[in-house]
């Protein structure tokens, strides 16, 4: 029995097909050793120290008083209570996460406010409130 030439050439290109996957997975088994992680250098503990919280509050305060947008801030335990009168959700995340945004960046540049700093002096959360009464305050869980 002989094969067309269709038949053939089919054949043909079914095995130079079949080749090539056999050499892709050959070559992916081969450099299946993933690269080295990086070594990153060891972050500084977080400071557990009630003082340095306060102080850091004490220093948001300043920067808000410098912005003329006064807040009162104050460091609960763990907790960074900021009292502000333009706090909103939406506020809080450009406080903590936007330097470009006009209305905070001074603020940010001044304290130095950002999520691993908050973070790196102990914080665990943070309360924004814009003083209305009966609304609860806006939380960010760091």
């Amino acid at each position: 029995m002989s094969l067309a030439k269709d038949e053939l050439f089919g054949l043909v290109v079914a095995g130079v097909i079949a080749v090539a996957a056999l050499a892709d997975f050959a070559y992916r088994q081969g450099k299946g050793t993933a690269p080295a992680a990086p070594i990153e250098a060891p972050k500084a503990p977080p400071v557990d120290d009630q003082d340095a919280r306060a102080a850091f509050a004490v220093k948001l305060g300043e920067a808000f008083a410098q912005d003329q947008n006064p807040a009162i801030v104050t460091a609960d335990a763990m907790t960074l209570k900021i009292r502000w009168e333009m706090c909103s959700k939406q506020m809080l995340q450009r406080l903590l996460h936007d330097d470009k945004n006009y209305q905070v960046q001074n603020i940010r540049q001044l304290s130095g406010i950002s999520v691993p700093e908050l973070k790196r002096h102990g914080f665990k959360r943070v309360e924004c409130d814009d003083g209305r009464q009966g609304l609860k305050p806006t939380v960010e869980n760091l």
